[in-house]
């Protein structure tokens, strides 16, 4: 499904394989009750978590996931569904500050803010074909960061404090700091953890072999955390700092992320509650512990966007050189001229063919095709024309009935070499009848010999690598056939003996 980034280019299969819970939300689809109630309870469950986090009313929270979480959905989505969700979210966003003892006027005007920002982020991030954002492309993450996470919340908070204002009601810079910052906060962690979601790799951190790893990490997140903010005392923030790294080398970007909002958790619990490193700060200015907080958090989504993105320019690297590698390695078996295996690739494949036939005791023909006369052709015409018209042959060749077993590979020079597994002599030599019947219709101009066209000799063996033959042994027969072919007049075949050599 879109939302939550269980998205409809998802084929469903995946998520049968993975587990019923992916099975039962890749049922859920946009536009739906069943979807729209799904991201009601979500969005809902999500707001109250936020505001869980604090217990002072009059502090704005450190940070704000529920509009991150909207965001997300809304890209996801076709413009023309966003007002049910908006609604949804609007009621949802009410009932949960309700639920905390916020007066109704507060909460209106709190899910109006909300609602504010997260509709001028996704006016300015959405696409026509709700195509969901790639923040891996440096423009991508620009617009993200420019529109989402600092102009949209900042649209927010001057809307709250005008109505604050208009309303005569005393708001210090601070909150209104706070609340910016909480909702910068929220936008950059849950937006790209929500659209994560959707990708393999989220996937694969909770598959049987993955599972463990995943779980374990994530709980030494969090009671790290937990355990590091509630020293009094004693700034050992840092120690969170090794685990989140390798968090992000053990579970990628997405695992890491909701690592950042667990471990937030405790902190956020512990620094309101005057314990931990930050609560060193004077009872005084009790609010700063909250910057303070915020400024840490931020610090740990830098590494995590740092890091994360040097690891996909270090993957995207890898694939590039590995697919440079395979690349080079597949030119360095063709012949540049004619597109044909090369001599290389005809050795290999030669010797794997010899070694199956030698298992399956069955017999390996070969057919060593040479352009007659073709000295004389590129003294006449030029190398050029020479070149041309070795590809023309190599297009009759590969044009001839051939089995997917079969090779054709450029030899040498004007030579043409043809591998047949399985093939009897008289098979073998049937095919290149044909091939010269082909090349001979072909009529290609050879104005420098009597015939007047360009013709083809061939010769054909077939052996079974039995009694010690080997395959240089198949060589040298058609090799020996090719040149019978020629000194008895060119532009004809000769087949060897099947039974010479065995």
């Amino acid at each position: 499904m879109d939302a939550f980034s269980l998205s409809s280019d998802i084929h469903p299969g995946r998520f049968r394989r993975s587990s019923p819970l992916s099975r039962a939300m890749a049922n859920v689809w946009p536009d739906s009750p069943v979807h729209l109630t799904f991201i009601f309870l979500l969005y809902f469950l999500v707001s109250l978590g936020g505001n869980a986090l604090t217990r002072t009313p009059s502090v704005a929270d450190i940070i704000w996931p529920a509009n991150g979480l909207l965001l997300a959905i809304l890209l996801r989505l076709p413009r023309r569904s966003w007002a049910i969700y908006i609604v949804a979210s609007i009621v949802a966003n009410v009932l949960a500050h309700s639920y905390f003892h916020f007066a109704l006027g507060q909460s209106l005007l709190f899910s109006a803010g909300n609602t504010v920002e997260v509709l001028v982020a996704a006016s300015l991030l959405s696409t026509r074909d709700a195509k969901k954002p790639d923040l891996s492309q440096p423009r991508t993450l620009a617009r993200f960061v420019l529109f989402g996470v600092l102009l949209a919340p900042l649209c927010s908070s001057i809307f709250v404090e005008v109505i604050l204002l208009a309303e005569r009601v005393p708001q210090e810079l601070l909150s209104v700091t706070s609340w910016f910052v909480g909702d910068v906060m929220g936008i950059a962690v849950m937006t790209p953890l929500v659209l994560a979601i959707d990708k393999q790799e989220l996937l694969d951190l909770f598959t049987h072999k993955k599972r463990v790893e995943t779980v374990s990490l994530l709980i030494v997140l969090t009671v790290l955390s937990a355990m590091v903010f509630a020293l009094d005392g004693l700034p050992v923030d840092f120690l969170l700092i090794p685990a989140l790294l390798l968090a992000i080398f053990r579970l990628g970007s997405s695992g890491s992320a909701i690592g950042i909002l667990l471990m937030a958790g405790p902190a956020v619990y512990m620094t309101e509650r005057s314990h931990g490193a930050f609560s060193l700060v004077r009872s005084d200015m009790f609010i700063h512990s909250f910057f303070i907080l915020q400024c840490f958090l931020c610090v740990a989504l830098v590494i995590l966007y740092s890091v994360t993105s040097a690891l996909d320019e270090r993957n995207r690297l890898q694939q590039e050189l590995t697919a440079a590698f395979y690349e080079a390695d597949a030119n360095a078996g063709l012949d540049h001229i004619t597109g044909l295996a090369n001599r290389r690739s005809f050795d290999k494949q030669l010797v794997r063919e010899w070694q199956h036939a030698s298992r399956e005791k069955i017999s390996l023909a070969l057919l060593m095709i040479d352009v007659d006369r073709f000295k004389l052709y590129n003294d006449h015409y030029g190398h050029v024309a020479g070149d041309e018209c070795l590809r023309r042959i190599a297009g009759i060749l590969t044009d001839t009935s051939l089995r997917a077993t079969d090779l054709v590979a450029r030899y040498g020079g004007e030579e043409f070499a043809i591998i047949l597994p399985g093939a009897s002599l008289q098979k073998a030599a049937s095919l290149a009848e044909r091939i010269r019947v082909s090349v001979e219709n072909a009529a290609l101009p050879h104005a420098a010999c009597a015939v007047g066209t360009v013709t083809i000799s061939a010769g054909v063996a077939s052996l079974e690598p039995t009694g010690g033959a080997e395959r240089t042994d198949l060589i040298e027969q058609a090799d020996r056939a090719l040149y019978s072919a020629k000194n008895a007049g060119r532009n004809q075949v000769s087949a060897g003996d099947e039974t010479e050599l065995r």
